[in-house]
């Protein structure tokens, strides 16, 4: 019996520490896009029939993906454009997807200014202020949800957000 229990304790161990709870990794970017314009309908700010536009910080490959949803209906609004540079937008957008982290600080104060959904695909910029993140965890896509930036960027969501996302505060 006490070899059974060492074994037992030796395998949850081995588990623990095999990367079964390993940090989240980085989504591919046509995951990222298709995972965000189905979130987008949740936000209800962003839903209720106003036009929608995106504007991507240093991620060429994620501002080509979601340019294919340009076009797409998002509950009563509709996706009509996305901007991209290495810089803040000059007009407000409805969405800023931060693909640097060196822009982290100057991209939240712009959209908790300006009340603006913070987005990215680099799921550690969650737990330090961006509301909305794709990762991924044990090879499956993961959703992470910070609510206290979301209080701070002044966004109104479906609560089916809490359900299926991890929640940060």
């Amino acid at each position: 019996m006490k070899k059974k229990i060492t074994a037992f304790v030796f395998i949850i161990v081995s588990v623990l520490s095999s990367g079964a709870y390993a940090e989240p990794g980085y989504a591919p970017v046509d995951i990222q896009a298709t995972l965000f314009i189905k979130l987008f309908i949740f936000n209800n700010d962003l839903n209720k029939g106003k036009d929608i536009t995106i504007h991507v910080i240093n991620s060429p490959e994620f501002a080509a993906e979601i340019r294919k949803s340009v076009g797409k209906k998002i509950g009563k609004s509709k996706l009509i454009s996305v901007s991209e540079a290495d810089s803040l937008p000059s007009e407000k957008p409805s969405v800023i997807y931060l693909g640097n982290p060196a822009m982290l600080k100057e991209a939240l104060e712009y959209t908790r200014k300006k009340e603006v959904l913070s987005i990215t695909g680099i799921p550690e910029l969650i737990e330090k202020g961006v509301t909305l993140g794709i990762g991924v965890v044990d090879k499956k896509p993961k959703i992470f949800f910070n609510v206290s930036s979301s209080e701070r960027e002044d966004m109104d969501w479906n609560p089916v957000i809490l359900k299926i996302s991890t929640i940060l505060k």
